[in-house]
């Protein structure tokens, strides 16, 4: 599964620094556009990783061209002594090679209980009716819920809509957001429910 890196994570990090996301991150589009406002440039790949030896090899090159002839293995000697001075090796490590005193198995099951807290799914149907999807993400929005991902199915005249919840940065209890959207929904006549992803992923296992 794919880590969703969203806005709240984005104001942890300072002005003008540099966000690098491992492979498989996604941002959420409201994550996106405050990494953007607040100049946060995003990379792909692991911070502090060394320079990809083969593009060094042909930045080196076309230097050493202007200078004037040399021999290729001039600027292998160039490549490997940047690569080496830069902490680097010429010779490309090995992917997802881990240091042996971690337990990435006890960390990984960490981050994603953490991961999971931070989330809740919220389902609801109804007969289809025009601005319920707005009403219900704009009540979601005023408690400091952000969507992460929504998809609706109409049959005929009624509608099923299925909306992932990011939670970390609620301004309220869980309890008090959770009667507030629900209720919202059955004004309208949309029967809602609204589950901490905890909950889910144990009735899952059950």
């Amino acid at each position: 599964m794919s880590r969703i890196i969203t806005h709240a994570e984005i104001a942890q990090i300072p002005d003008g620094e540099v966000l690098y996301l491992e492979e498989g991150t996604e941002l959420t589009p409201l994550a996106r556009e405050r990494a953007a406002a607040r100049r946060i440039e995003l990379r792909r790949g692991a911070a502090g990783a060394p320079p990809d030896p083969s593009e060094l090899l042909e930045a080196a090159r076309r230097v050493l061209e202007r200078l004037g002839p040399i021999s290729p293995e001039a600027v292998e000697r160039v490549v490997a002594e940047v690569v080496a001075t830069l902490g680097g090796s010429h010779a490309a490590a090995k992917p997802n090679e881990l240091p042996p005193s971690v337990d990435y198995c006890a960390s990984y099951l960490t981050a994603e209980r953490n991961r999971a807290r931070r989330r809740a799914v919220l389902t609801a149907s109804g007969r289809n009716q025009k601005g319920i999807v707005a009403h219900l993400t704009t009540v979601i929005a005023e408690f400091g819920g952000d969507i992460l991902d929504i998809s609706q199915t109409l049959v005929g005249d009624y509608f099923t809509m299925l909306v992932i919840v990011d939670i970390a940065e609620l301004v309220t209890t869980f309890e008090l957001f959770k009667d507030a959207v629900t209720k919202t929904a059955h004004e309208r006549g949309v029967q809602a429910i609204l589950l901490h992803e905890d909950l889910v992923s144990s009735m899952h296992r059950v």
